[in-house]
């Protein structure tokens, strides 16, 4: 079956079948109370932070509970708030600003939502009010299994350390017979009390390990002038791979790589290009024999099915992006209750770079990727976005292109509602000619079709479509927001270049979902999946899949399947726009 014809057939199910209901939203108060004016150029006199910790306060009537929310979260400093604020104290008020800065405050991870008030003062001035409400802090996790050992892994950590926006945690899981694996993450979202963000995380893997270091200046904001990364990292160890007959060997894989770059901004605000320059290094060293790593013994088993070839890479690059978006505040959409800016309008992004042996590359070569989003928004019941990526090399002299990686998504969603909410996704990924050993997986999590996760289904490309039903039912004892969801999944896999590719049919499942956010109006789902494979090869009657992941980010996550084949310097943190 072509992808056409399911995305056709799946489009039919996605028409909503129920009228739109009137939706409006409270008019908002500012913490003092007092009235709030529009910003005309008023002069601010002064600015006050009103930084709250709903995950603390809702716990007020267990105080043992509370005392422990307490220990464990300090609630964010007004001092980091009012450094990502775009005015100051004795400036003029503008609009732009204003809901500049509001935005930027919500698309912190450390902070579930925000507002910014302009209030009027008697003498003509105005006085800046902001008030915050954080995320819960507490970074929580592990997994008790039957077998020994009972504790396989656990992470802490604190996503807000003292209140400074910085996040710190560290994990441990058991190596099953080899060593054990430890991990630790760091990052500052205000290194240097600047808008920089800079962080260094490491494992020590069961064999081999990672580690990587970056720091930069992501784009926050149209009234920006410059943005940069730099970043250095390498990698090494076993990459799992799946055959149809329920073997799962591994193949060797090491990895070094570094980029540096920046960009900065042409046009006006809401209409503008950026320029930039990045310098980018890759040597991967892929191995070429499949070996059973198990008991704590790596046994071969003979060659890969594919030859890979080591690579040692340096390009100049090239970077160009176009944007005319408006951000358009919308509640209860990608998250369950809380408030998101949805991007509307047009964005372009292109990395175009060429090797040389002058700047240390072994071969040469020359490497193109391009992003491209588009939301739509025909009511305030509606949304409809698309995102594209590409990218591809080419060497020197020859025609073929390799290290090819194609995504998109379409999302539509339709409120019906403020309770209730229709969702259709379709999302497409497809590797062609990979250099590193690469397979796409038919139930991957967060990119797949669900309750196909245990299936030795790998392939080159993928297309699902999910249809969701979403009810939000409120607040849980005033502790957190839970919801409910029904949905249907459908998808398929072509079995491409990769090692042990098959092709399959049309592969469903059906299922329904149990959402909280806690803290009340978390950007932060968590979600519990319970679906059941409706075909063949699915390998279990039924999956229960946990996930705890912020959805309301301008750009979708990458699968963890799509991830891997990814190139390491892209440079989609410098286009970050939040």
């Amino acid at each position: 079956m072509r992808p056409l014809p399911l995305l056709q057939a799946l489009a039919l199910a996605a028409v909503p079948l129920a009228s739109l209901a009137a939706q409006g939203r409270e008019q908002p108060e500012s913490p003092s109370g007092r009235r709030i004016v529009p910003c005309v150029g008023q002069l601010i006199e002064q600015i006050v932070i009103y930084a709250e910790a709903p995950s603390v306060a809702t716990l007020r009537r267990v105080p043992v509970v509370a005392k422990i929310a307490q220990t464990m979260h300090v609630t964010t400093q007004p001092d980091v708030i009012e450094r990502f604020l775009l005015f100051r104290t004795g400036e003029r008020c503008s609009e732009l600003r204003r809901a500049e800065s509001e935005r930027i405050l919500r698309a912190q991870p450390f902070i579930s939502d925000a507002d910014v008030f302009m209030v009027a003062n008697e003498n003509g001035t105005v006085d800046a009010e902001v008030r915050t409400s954080d995320e819960a802090s507490i970074v929580l996790g592990g997994n008790v299994r039957a077998r020994t050992p009972n504790l396989s892994s656990f992470l802490v950590g604190n996503a807000n350390l003292f209140g400074q926006g910085v996040y710190a945690s560290g994990g441990w899981r058991t190596g099953d017979g080899f060593r054990d694996i430890y991990s630790g993450r760091l990052i500052d979202n205000q290194f240097l009390g600047q808008s920089l963000v800079a962080g260094i995380e490491g494992e020590r893997g069961a064999v081999g390990g990672r580690w990587r270091m970056q720091a930069g200046r992501p784009f926050f904001t149209d009234l920006q002038r410059v943005a940069w990364r730099a970043r250095v990292g390498a990698s090494s160890g076993l990459m799992q791979l799946r055959s149809p007959d329920g073997m799962r060997p591994s193949v060797a894989i090491n990895q070094r790589y570094f980029d540096v770059g920046g960009v900065a901004r042409v046009g006006v605000p809401g209409r503008l290009g950026l320029i930039g320059l990045s310098l980018t290094g890759d040597d991967e060293e892929p191995g070429n024999r499949l070996v059973a790593a198990e008991s704590g013994m790596v046994r071969d088993l003979g060659p890969v099915p594919r030859l890979y070839t080591p690579h040692q890479i340096a390009r100049l690059n090239l970077l160009l992006g176009v944007r005319d978006i408006r951000f358009e505040r919308r509640t209860g959409l990608d998250a369950l209750t809380a408030t998101q800016d949805v991007p509307l309008g047009v964005q372009l992004g292109m990395q175009l770079g060429r090797s040389s042996p002058a700047l240390g590359a072994k071969e040469e070569d020359v490497f193109l990727a391009g992003d491209m989003y588009i939301g739509l928004s025909h009511s305030p019941h509606t949304t409809t976005r698309l995102q594209l990526q590409g990218e591809g090399r080419r060497v020197s002299g020859e025609a073929a292109w390799d290290g090819v990686l194609t995504t998109g998504r379409l999302t539509h969603q339709v409120t019906i509602t403020p309770s209730q909410l229709d969702m259709f996704v379709v999302e497409w990924a497809g590797g062609y000619q990979q250099r590193t050993p690469f397979q796409l997986l038919l139930g991957v999590p967060e990119g797949g079709v669900r309750g196909y996760e245990n299936a030795d289904l790998p392939g080159g490309q993928r297309l699902v479509a999910r249809l969701e039903h979403r009810y939000t039912y409120g607040s849980f004892l005033r502790v957190s927001d839970i919801g409910f969801a029904g949905f249907v999944d459908a998808g398929r896999q072509w079995a491409g270049d990769v090692p042990f590719g098959v092709t399959t049919p049309v592969k469903s499942s059906i299922g329904f979902s149990l959402m909280a956010a806690v803290p009340r109006h978390s950007a932060r789902m968590w979600r519990a999946d319970f679906a059941v494979p409706l075909n063949k090869g699915a390998k279990s009657g039924f999956t229960l899949r946990f996930t705890n992941v912020d959805r309301t980010a301008f750009v979708f996550r990458d699968a963890r399947d799509v991830a891997k084949g990814r190139e390491l310097t892209m440079p989609s943190s410098i286009f970050a726009w939040p």
